[in-house]
């Protein structure tokens, strides 16, 4: 399937199949792996522009990229215009990003009820305000990550999409569920397609990738110019290219490179959490292998999901804060699928 770069100001996105920003899981380890897979392109974290404003070192830690971690966007909530055009000016005078994004659909309560977020869907001015205030105070290119609406009775797909465009921004990537649908029920392709069809500035289809054939299907299906893959990539990096017939027909990737793939995955994670340790100088509970091995277990039961018994293997990586101790009892279970 031809795939067009996707542009937008000065950005260009090659192979425009890229990451979506998930809290807790697209951190810099994460991210460099489905870049080195075939991602066109990835986002931070969720990062608070309040928390930015203050010159918190935790939120800063939240936008740390590693070497050659492009191309990369800015991922940023706020409520305040003017506090999300001063942190959009910190993302820029960072010199990490190509891009700042604008979070206005992340549904969860604690951002929400923040009134940003998602809840920015329901006061489609204030929206516009915010986007106008960050395009003004950067020379980025500025997009919005946002919703297909909040609720059935909040302004609707093609309002959001006009005040999108009219307010400056260069590029939206649309999550095509409602906001209090969360992740549940069927992704509503047909209004990216109508969209696609409204806005001049490209658009980028989330929701409802599940397989790598699904991201074919959404090209087809919506005309969008791109497509961002959330839940799907988690302990699966490699969809990044199996979708493009990378691999053989029948192919699928064996035991023993997802066993690979989860010890680069941690020994990534321990030099993050090293970097995160030495740049706050404050005690911490765990080290950065012990904090690194929590992490991962979050990511476990996707990278063994049909291959290991799960249930047993994540019952016994509960208790264990060492790598080789993790992997260890991973390759007990590759032994036996072998």
């Amino acid at each position: 399937m031809q795939i067009n770069p996707l542009k937008f100001g000065s950005v260009e996105i090659a192979l425009p199949v890229v990451l979506a920003p998930m809290a807790g899981y697209t951190d810099s380890a994460m991210r460099t792996l489905c870049l080195e897979q075939g991602a066109g392109a990835v986002y931070s974290e969720l990062a608070s522009a309040e928390g930015i404003r203050r010159d918190s070192g935790k939120t800063f830690q939240v936008l740390e990229t590693a070497p050659g971690e492009q191309p990369i966007a800015g991922h940023i909530f706020g409520r305040d215009p003017q506090a999300m055009a001063d942190a959009a000016k910190q993302v820029e005078q960072t010199g990490l990003f190509d891009w700042v994004d604008l979070n206005c659909g992340c549904p969860v309560k604690k951002v929400v009820s923040r009134g940003a977020g998602a809840a920015l869907l329901k006061d489609l001015p204030h929206l516009g305000k915010i986007i106008e205030a960050v395009k003004n105070a950067v020379s980025l290119p500025v997009s919005v990550k946002t919703r297909i609406g909040f609720n059935q009775s909040t302004p609707n797909h093609l309002e959001i999409a006009k005040v999108v465009e009219e307010s400056g921004a260069d590029m939206v990537a649309v999550h095509a569920r409602l906001a209090k649908n969360f992740h549940g029920g069927e992704a509503d392709w047909g209004k990216l397609a109508e969209m696609k069809q409204s806005l001049k500035i490209p658009i980028i289809g989330n929701g409802g990738i599940d397989r790598p054939e699904d991201i074919a299907r959404m090209f087809a299906a919506t005309g969008v110019d791109g497509v961002m893959i959330g839940r799907a990539a988690i302990g699966n990096p490699w969809i990044f290219h199996d979708w493009q017939g990378r691999l053989e027909a029948g192919d699928t990737v064996v035991v023993l490179e997802r066993r690979e793939m989860m010890a680069e995955h941690l020994r990534r994670l321990v030099k993050l959490n090293e970097l995160k340790q030495k740049q706050l100088k404050i005690s911490y509970r765990y080290s950065p292998e012990e904090a690194a091995c929590i992490q991962f277990r979050t990511h476990i039961p996707y990278y063994v999901r049909g291959m290991f018994d799960k249930k047993q293997l994540l019952m016994k990586l509960a208790q264990l804060t060492n790598v080789d101790a993790i992997m260890e009892e991973v390759d007990v279970l590759v032994a036996k699928n072998r």
